[in-house]
């Protein structure tokens, strides 16, 4: 029962995202190829049957797809960046990192993150320049995240990783995050 669930939901997500992809209007046409690659990418990944999530936030703004893994899947490429947290976040309340990056098609966002307590929580980018906030409501978790985030076409922009604490009991999220 569970695997029908888990393939029922798969194949409404990927119909969902592949809707989403055909109804959304591009304005560059070289930002067209990219996020059909990373589509194309979500796609394939989807139908071979990878644990895989479209990142589309609120407003419905697809900004890419989320992926757990496994110790074993975690690639040897050195990072750009990366950060330490250890935020307590308050009920009902955001924390974003005090840094910023530039992001847009093809980053990948590399988390390893876990909550102290097992109430609902989010995962999100707060635009620098617009203070705008994006939560993705794939990346809910009751114990954390351990993947990875690939950002598909969007606004390029200045934006900080941020965590929604959308429960009622305040948590501690530990752990670290890489671009």
């Amino acid at each position: 029962m569970r695997v029908t669930l888990k393939k029922i939901k798969k194949c409404v997500t990927l119909c969902l995202c592949a809707a989403l992809f055909m109804t959304t209007n591009q304005i560059a046409s070289a930002q067209e190829t990219e996020n059909k690659d990373i589509m194309q990418e979500y796609l394939d990944k989807a139908a071979a049957g990878v644990e895989i999530y479209p990142l589309v936030d609120e407003e419905g703004v697809l900004f890419g797809y989320y992926e757990p893994y496994s110790e074993d899947d975690i690639n040897a490429v050195m990072p750009l960046y990366s950060s330490n947290i250890e935020w307590t976040v308050e009920p009902q309340h955001c924390r974003k990192g005090a840094n910023v990056y530039t992001l847009g098609n093809g980053n990948v966002i590399n988390v390893s993150i876990s909550a102290s307590a097992a109430g609902t929580s989010y995962l999100g980018l707060v635009d620098t320049a617009t203070d705008q906030l994006h939560i993705f409501t794939e990346t809910k978790s009751t114990s954390g995240w351990f993947g990875k985030i690939t950002m598909s076409t969007f606004a390029t922009s200045t934006y900080s990783f941020c965590i929604l604490n959308d429960s009622d009991i305040t948590i501690t999220y530990t752990g670290s995050y890489s671009l």
